[in-house]
């Protein structure tokens, strides 16, 4: 059956969501060393067609300071625009249930996203996030943490890679560029609200 909504709806709807899943960020000075590094490609692997993500980057902040940015669920919609709420449904042991909303539109045009996440931490060096429910119809990712040194100084080096298959139609050779995007300002947005933090912590 063929969507509703335009192509060009379809593709803002489709970020709206990766958004919610990764986080884009509102415009900042980079506080990243040097560049972030980004790979995107849509696979076809066992009757799944999904965009395949990897990117990473360095902080200078250690990774507690980082885990405490990334973990910090309920607080996401302050800085992550278009993520109308984050909720915790649910804790057991390292295990976190979560509720999204985000919203998403072009002029007239408008979609609420949600999803349910279930989310598997690690402390300090990963943090697993599945699709339980919504607007998705395959979505795993990862989020790796590890301290790191570079050009003399000590930091983390942050690394996030995914899967995803949206429900509607997304141009493959678009969506690897506009996917690719998101996911750099992503990676500048958490670093620097692991920045922000630090900052506002040693100033005390």
């Amino acid at each position: 059956m063929q969507s509703l909504y335009p192509v060009e709806v379809r593709i803002i709807i489709f970020l709206a969501i990766l958004c919610v899943a990764i986080g884009e960020p509102r415009a900042q000075p980079s506080v990243l060393n040097n560049s972030i590094s980004s790979m995107v490609k849509h696979v076809h692997r066992n009757g799944q067609s999904f965009f395949e993500i990897r990117a990473g980057g360095f902080i200078r902040a250690t990774p507690q300071q980082t885990w405490q940015v990334l973990t910090d669920y309920e607080r996401l919609p302050e800085f992550v625009p278009k993520l109308q709420s984050s909720r915790i449904i649910s804790r057991n042991g390292n295990e976190t249930v979560l509720d999204q909303q985000s919203t998403a539109g072009i002029w007239f045009a408008s979609q609420t996203i949600r999803l349910t996440l279930l989310v598997t931490e690690q402390p300090y060096s990963e943090i697993d996030v599945k699709f339980l429910a919504g607007d998705m119809k395959h979505f795993i990712s990862r989020w790796e943490i590890a301290p790191a040194e570079k050009d003399g100084v000590e930091g983390t080096h942050l690394v996030y890679s995914g899967e995803m298959e949206p429900e509607f139609f997304v141009p493959p050779m678009i969506g690897d560029v506009l996917v690719e995007s998101d996911v750099k300002q992503m990676l500048q947005a958490v670093s620097v609200e692991v920045v922000r933090r630090e900052s506002h912590e040693s100033s005390r």
